[in-house]
């Protein structure tokens, strides 16, 4: 009986060491990649965008974020941790701006900061956004409600852009 109760202590100490070193404690996502919602420049309410792509500069060839045909009232757009800066390009494809010269970009200046979260959640990189800069073609004004990106899941940076408004009938 002694043995039995030995083998029964080691089998339940090593289910419990396999338990502990699981990650199911942490429930925080492990990402800081912030999140941009889309706005109407002359209203200030939220837009929903079909006609437009968006992809990172200097990124691989298939970093589209969103694809034209695609409905997005926001979209994450993550930050290249061994850059100081990152690129995004706004593509239109409505056929009456579908041109290069129309295309906005939004850039991100920022440090890389790294932050010990937890036991559980391990380690992960946080950003401190130092400066922003972005083109005026149909995108009004990009705002940053915080320029400190952590794992927090909120939108962080606002889109305005200009849209077109339908006449009322008559």
């Amino acid at each position: 009986m002694g043995k039995t109760l030995i083998k029964s202590v080691l089998a339940l100490t090593a289910l419990l060491a396999v338990v502990a070193c699981s990650s199911s404690g942490c429930l925080d996502n492990g990402s800081a990649i912030p999140l941009a919602g889309f706005y109407d420049s002359a209203t200030g309410k939220g837009v929903s965008l079909n006609t437009i792509s968006v992809h990172g500069v200097g990124a691989p060839a298939d970093s589209a974020l969103i694809r034209p045909g695609s409905t997005a009232s926001q979209l994450y757009l993550p930050m290249h941790v061994g850059h100081p800066s990152t690129t995004w390009v706004i593509e239109y494809a409505d056929e009456a701006i579908a041109s290069p010269e129309y295309n906005d970009t939004i850039t991100f200046a920022y440090e890389s900061i790294p932050y010990f979260a937890s036991e559980d959640c391990g380690a992960m990189y946080c950003y401190r956004v130092n400066r922003l800069e972005h083109t005026t073609h149909l995108v009004d004004s990009v705002v940053m409600v915080d320029s400190l990106i952590t794992n927090v899941d909120i939108e962080r940076i606002k889109i305005y852009f200009r849209t077109a408004q339908e006449e009322p009938a008559e």
